[in-house]
């Protein structure tokens, strides 16, 4: 019953964005016509899991990747299929997959979905950080501010290494340097 990750099919973009519409709060993902030219950036890629017949997608993972770490930007499994195992295999083999640290960004801790997020990533080995940062609103909307936390595998993030990745993920990611400024 096991799918593969892959890269995804051009044709099925929609489809993912479709996914994370459903999946994260506007702020935290671009306008489609925006996320879509990020299929273009050599360091951005989508693998996709799909369905056993190969017609529906099961889930993704949008990653960035750098010299000496690759950052998931957005990792979203389809409603019906949450709490069925399929996220955790999805992410043990990105991360079998992966040949460098891997960082993820996560809500505080003060809701409980975003304790159980925190607690899925836990027990698959990721490392919850003291370090974080306000993202930045990828859509421009004025909404309230996400505070996130980073979090990594398979080791702790030191300080120098989180202050550095930072600089990276908001100038590569975000377009912007750290203090906001595109």
């Amino acid at each position: 019953m096991t799918s593969e990750l892959t890269h995804i099919k051009i044709q099925d973009f929609d489809l993912v964005y479709e996914l994370m519409n459903h999946s994260f709060p506007s702020i935290e993902f671009r306008p489609r016509d925006k996320q879509f030219e990020l299929l273009k950036h050599p360091n951005f890629t989508i693998y996709a899991r799909y369905s056993s017949s190969g017609q529906t997608l099961d889930g993704f993972i949008a990653e960035w990747s750098f010299a000496d770490f690759c950052f998931v930007e957005h990792f979203a499994v389809q409603p019906y299929l949450r709490g069925h195992g399929v996220g955790s295999e999805m992410m043990r083999q990105y991360l079998n997959q992966a040949k460098k640290q891997v960082l993820i960004e996560v809500e505080e801790p003060v809701t409980d979905l975003a304790i159980r997020r925190i607690h899925f990533y836990q027990r698959l080995g990721f490392v919850f950080s003291a370090f974080g940062y306000i993202q930045p609103d990828l859509r421009n909307s004025g909404e309230k501010e996400v505070t996130l936390r980073m979090m990594n595998y398979p080791t702790p993030l030191t300080k120098p290494e989180f202050l550095q990745r930072k600089k990276e993920i908001f100038q590569q990611v975000y377009g912007m340097d750290q203090a906001g400024r595109c």
